[in-house]
């Protein structure tokens, strides 16, 4: 009797595996995409090693700034998960390949076909798949029907009644509008049939859309990256003196424990909402989604505001930043310099954590499937919960960052105790800004003040807080995003003015 439940679950195994293969396409598009970048990097410096050995030599030492390091250990492993994500789904792997191909390529087809006279159901091939019809219109000079969907033996389908062609009448299937499909299975074919004794011209016109859109998280993945490492490769070109600082600010960041101890408890908690049960009854992928941009948020600024306090108060109390400003090194370059290295810090915790984020949605949608005994979920599904998370990182960061500015004015004259108290009472009164505001009205003269007060020095940070909507599954504009980031970059500039009031008159000796 021993042998049988073991007997029992070769069989299942397979089976249980297959589930979580659902989840690997996504984080598979994501680490291609990585891989693309990647190839792409290393092609641009062998061409810059032929034209310029020096600037080669020079992006090559880079790998040990702080920044560019571990964004190298990231990519290198996100090359580690495509190459073995690939023999595991074939099949996803050739329907992203069409999509992608559909993307740029011809997304619009009109061709005319003859129909003899008295034909019947005379075969109209057409090249696409019908997973790729956005639209069909037909239209004829002449009364014909046409016949779209055919039946398939042995199976019950929903029976798509013929087209009754009017000359000069067109007749239009949309997929937006929710009817049943007119073709089946993987080819577009027509039958027509023309009673009259003369040939019609039979007008096919179809709009193609790529049958899974989802693909674009590769050709953006890989957007992404290069846009960051050549705006990179900029900043450590121009500003030199200012990239310098930067650089040595970063790497004073990684080299901090509180960095580490964040990427790690990040990792292990994000990993661990996989299983954390929410008792939500099936909604446990948007408590995760919440719960990870939260965790990330916390412990970027953590990190952040505990490197603006190492990085200047401690210098200034330390005597080292008057040994840093006695070279040819301006006040103001000093503080541009470490606010850019706030940023790269930043940057860094949320594209480290934010693509663990990002795989644990995809992972997480197959899970919540399975514990609510709901039918497998398509892996674009969970591609489409990935893409909800894209915005909440972005403006998340753009909260970080403005919240960076606030805490390196604040590190010029204060101490670290003081640095996180003042910043995290900012973080506090900024998320409640607007419910300060409306408590105000109608309010004593003194409340209204006080409320108004708030609401013009304090930043509004629910500017940034889409939780709501990414929970939801609400698309966010790029129009937000904008008007968020030119938000957080002026008042980041306003912070960055304070700091060097305050900085240019600090006594360093």
């Amino acid at each position: 009797m021993t042998p049988t439940p073991l007997l029992l679950s070769i069989p299942l195994a397979p089976l249980l595996a297959n589930r979580w293969l659902i989840a690997l396409p996504p984080i598979w598009l994501v680490a291609a995409g990585a891989v693309l970048a990647l190839i792409a990097i290393l092609a641009a410096w062998g061409l810059l090693a032929l034209a310029n050995p020096r600037l080669a030599a020079e992006a090559r030492q880079s790998l040990g700034d702080g920044f560019a390091g571990p964004i190298a250990w990231l990519l290198l492993a996100l090359a580690a998960i495509a190459i073995a994500f690939t023999p595991l789904i074939p099949r996803d792997i050739a329907q992203i390949g069409r999509s992608l191909w559909r993307m740029t390529s011809t997304n619009a087809i009109d061709t005319v076909v003859t129909v003899p006279a008295n034909a019947k159901l005379q075969e109209i091939m057409l090249d696409l798949r019908p997973q790729e019809i956005a639209s069909l219109t037909l239209e004829s000079d002449a009364a014909l029907t046409v016949r779209t969907q055919q039946p398939i033996e042995g199976f019950a389908i929903t029976k798509v009644p013929d087209v009754e062609l009017d000359p000069k009448k067109p007749w239009t299937w949309t997929r937006a509008d929710g009817s049943t499909s007119p073709f089946l299975g993987q080819r577009a074919k027509l039958e027509a049939t023309n009673p009259g004794g003369d040939p019609a011209a039979l007008r096919v016109q179809v709009r193609l859309t790529p049958e899974f859109p989802q693909s674009a998280i590769l050709p953006w993945t890989t957007t992404v990256i290069l846009t960051l490492a050549g705006l990179y490769a900029i900043f450590r070109l121009i500003p030199r003196r200012v990239a310098a600082v930067a650089t040595a600010t970063t790497k004073e960041a990684i080299g901090q424990p509180v960095f580490m101890v964040a990427l790690i408890a990040g990792a292990f908690l994000l990993l661990a909402f996989i299983v954390i049960p929410y008792n939500t009854f099936g909604e446990d992928v948007k408590m995760l989604k919440d719960s990870g941009l939260t965790l990330i948020k916390v412990l970027a600024l953590l990190v952040v505001i505990w490197t603006a306090s190492v990085a200047v108060a401690d210098e200034i109390e330390g005597r080292t930043a008057l040994t840093v400003l006695s070279k040819p090194l301006t006040r103001p370059q000093f503080i541009l310099g470490k606010f850019a290295g706030l940023v790269l810090v930043a940057l860094l915790v949320f594209m480290i954590l934010g693509t663990i984020l990002l795989a644990t949605t995809s992972l997480k949608v197959v899970y919540d499937a399975r514990e609510s005994s709901k039918v497998d979920p398509l892996w674009a599904e969970c591609a489409n919960e990935m893409i909800t998370i894209v915005p909440g990182l972005v403006l998340s960061l753009l909260e970080t960052i403005l919240l960076a500015a606030v805490s390196l004015a604040v590190s010029t004259r204060l101490g670290m105790v003081p640095n996180l108290i003042i910043c995290f009472t900012v973080y506090a009164l900024g998320h409640l800004v607007p419910l300060i505001v409306q408590s105000s009205v109608g309010k004593f003269a003194i409340v209204r003040f006080v409320g108004q007060l708030f609401a013009t020095i304090l930043p509004v940070l629910e500017h940034f807080t889409i939780e709501a909507a990414v929970v939801g599954g609400v698309a966010v504009p790029w129009s937000y995003l904008g008007w968020a980031a030119l938000y957080a970059g002026l008042y980041s500039a306003v912070a960055l003015l304070v700091a060097l009031v305050l900085f240019q008159n600090r006594d360093l000796a």
